[in-house]
């Protein structure tokens, strides 16, 4: 069953698509860094060979720093 919590909390995230190269990186980045999946972020599917990965709003500036100091290249922010 579907709660109302999870519901507004869809609503306040911020994707990015990142190459499929570059996504095991990125899984262990996150899951070094504490951040649980499902809670803090979510991964998808996009265009080609990239992936999206849809990080809570709050968060956004903590991870995308991590990842770029981690040295994961080629991220674009989706409106």
């Amino acid at each position: 069953m579907i709660k109302l919590k999870d519901l507004l909390t869809e609503a306040k995230q911020t994707q990015f698509t990142i190459p499929y190269r570059e996504q095991r990186d990125v899984m262990k980045i996150l899951k070094k860094a504490k951040y649980k999946e499902g809670k803090h972020y979510d991964f998808g599917v996009g265009k080609g060979a990239t992936f999206i990965l849809a990080v809570d709003k709050k968060l956004e500036d903590e991870i995308l720093s991590l990842l770029i100091q981690k040295g994961v290249r080629n991220i674009h922010q989706l409106r």
